[in-house]
């Protein structure tokens, strides 16, 4: 099996999205068979990954604490290929959960929760292995349980509000549409506004950097993508999926056919997008990884 370094990950391009790392532009990609959600080096001293190889065809989604981190497609029945994620930011003081799901029956993975230092190359035989499942394909999800450190970082998501109930779907909806608005409007300081928790995550990586100098770099980021040149489709037309994750404490919100909801319309050269997943803490929605 092929390495990478930490470092330097490449994936095919479709849409351009604002993701983690300040204004830094990424994209969804087009061909699956390697994804990555930008890998910094500088985050913390050492790295939690989940990573799948898959051969022969595997199809696999990978949830941490109920977050989907990771994704594999193959498109060619005989192909394989690997795709990997920085779960830090997934992974939660004391018990977590690795949760495996096949998307075909087809094929076979192995995958790892792996912890990794500062500079370490990655790859199926490198770095510490946390946790390790091996599948053949079927309908069957696999649960692994993994005890880290009680005095891991607690990220602010673990602290949102259980949003089960009707009343709270409601709300992530209008906020959904409320968002989508403003994304419309250009309107960047309130978009950096709503990704707050993401920035926060961010600051507590970069000591050296202020947070208040890493929401002027996302509104500075935001403008140079968000302008009157972007084309929208009409809110009002758009069927609104809400999918429960982090054991109901946030949502992953969509179109009711899985593709993002907050990104320019398809008649754009090319789509820009934001982040896809919101909770509510102390009576506020925003963004969280």
């Amino acid at each position: 099996m092929k390495t990478k370094n930490i470092t330097t990950i490449s994936s095919n391009l479709k849409l351009i999205c604002l993701m983690i790392v300040g204004f830094s532009t990424f994209v969804f990609p087009q061909d699956k068979n390697h994804v990555d959600k930008s890998i910094n080096q500088e985050e913390t001293k050492k790295f939690l990954c989940v990573e799948i190889y898959g051969e022969k065809g595997s199809n696999v989604k990978v949830r941490l604490n109920d977050i989907p981190v990771c994704e594999l497609l193959i498109k060619n029945e005989d192909g394989s290929g690997n795709a990997f994620t920085f779960a830090n930011f997934y992974a939660i003081p004391d018990i977590n959960t690795l949760s495996v799901y096949p998307l075909s029956k087809k094929g076979s993975a192995t995958i790892r929760l792996a912890r990794y230092k500062k500079g370490d190359i990655t790859g199926e035989n490198n770095g510490e292995t946390l946790v390790k499942i091996e599948i053949e394909n079927d309908d069957t999800p696999v649960h692994k349980k993994i005890k880290l450190s009680p005095n891991r970082q607690k990220w602010s998501w673990m602290e949102t509000d259980l949003i089960t109930n009707e009343s709270s779907k409601k709300e992530a909806i209008a906020f959904a549409k409320s968002f989508y608005k403003t994304m419309q409007q250009s309107n960047v300081e309130e978009m950096a506004a709503a990704a707050d928790p993401i920035i926060g995550y961010e600051a507590l990586s970069k000591p050296e950097t202020s947070k208040q100098e890493l929401i002027n770099q996302w509104t500075e980021g935001l403008k140079m993508v968000f302008t009157d040149q972007n084309t929208f489709d009409d809110i009002n037309s758009i069927s609104i999926k809400l999918t429960p994750i982090a054991n109901g404490k946030l949502f992953r919100v969509t179109r009711a056919d899985d593709s993002p909801l907050f990104c320019t319309s398809n008649e754009n050269e090319s789509n820009i997008g934001f982040k896809d997943i919101i909770g509510r803490k102390n009576g506020v929605w925003k963004f969280y990884h």
